[in-house]
């Protein structure tokens, strides 16, 4: 749905200096198109200038002159706390649309009597298994053959705040949640919705141990095992056939690639190569790690 920016005029202080239309609130690393970004620093000018997929900016009146002239533009004091205005707005229509979006369960699915399943938007395939205590919620897609034990949760909000009529708040989320085929997640994982459209995404096969949470954004590729306890932060990627070893923490945003190793414990801050291996709390190469670890043992 498409949205104009003067319609949002006057929310925490905005003023629309030139006038257009937007898909969606994001950020500047938000993967999708027609997007409405904050701007608050002069340093990303340039960047919200080349990006294609920014359509309008909101920003201080001292940056306006600086952005392309192909940009909507409002100005605020705040630009964040606009932005987020905007953002509570396009979530309140998102959800009288949800709403109207029957479910769609395949007869062959199997579901607990104890399981809770939002009224509206959800879509479950064929032989999928869910079981006790499991909460899907709006947005979310199962697609065949997946399994959910007791217990996980799927289409939460993700951890991202904002100030909505002058409180701080967690942001309203747009996006929804989609498993792949096979898709098996053991007790109590939680796997948060996309932030501002999209999907947060399981690929096929991927199996995930007791008490991961997955957020925002985040898309797992084909056959990842993914350990208990195992941390993983808004918009992360990780290729097909990826270890997450027990009680790793992946830094928001990185790239995990294909048949990456990442060792129990570790705390990942950088985007981990194809086929590589690390460990550690900052996470580098294992045998860098190992050797270190000689040297203090």
């Amino acid at each position: 749905m498409t949205f104009r920016l003067s319609d949002f005029s006057g929310l925490a202080g905005l003023e629309v200096l030139r006038d257009g239309d937007f898909d969606t609130p994001g950020k500047l690393s938000t993967p999708l198109g027609g997007l409405c970004v904050p701007l608050r620093s002069a340093s990303y000018l340039t960047e919200v200038n080349d990006n294609a997929a920014i359509v309008a900016v909101i920003t201080t009146r001292d940056l306006a002159d600086g952005l392309a002239s192909r940009l909507a533009v409002g100005v605020a004091e705040h630009p964040d706390a606009a932005h987020s205005e905007i953002l509570a707005k396009v979530a309140a229509d998102r959800e009288v649309r949800l709403r109207s979006r029957a479910n769609v369960i395949d007869s062959t699915a199997i579901i607990d009597p104890a399981a809770s399943i939002a009224s509206h938007a959800v879509e479950i395939g064929p032989r999928v298994r869910v079981g006790p205590n499991v909460v899907i919620g709006p947005g979310v897609a199962i697609e065949a053959d997946c399994v959910l034990h007791s217990g996980v949760t799927l289409g939460v909000p993700g951890f991202n705040t904002g100030i909505i009529a002058g409180r701080q708040r967690i942001v309203p989320q747009l996006g929804g949640v989609r498993l792949k085929p096979f898709v098996e997640l053991l007790a109590n994982v939680c796997v948060a919705r996309a932030l501002f459209g999209g999907e947060t995404t399981l690929g096929e096969e991927t199996v995930a141990d007791n008490l991961v949470y997955v957020a925002h954004d985040v898309q797992v590729g084909r056959r990842v095992q993914i350990c208990a306890l195992a941390n993983i932060l808004g918009r992360v990627t990780i290729g097909d056939g990826a270890y997450v070893g027990p009680s790793a923490v992946i830094r928001n945003g990185l790239n995990v690639g294909a048949r990456a190793k990442i060792s129990l414990g570790a705390v990942v801050t950088r985007d981990v190569a194809e086929g590589s291996v690390v460990s550690g709390n900052f996470a580098i190469a294992h045998e860098r790690f190992l050797g270190h670890l000689r040297t203090i043992r």
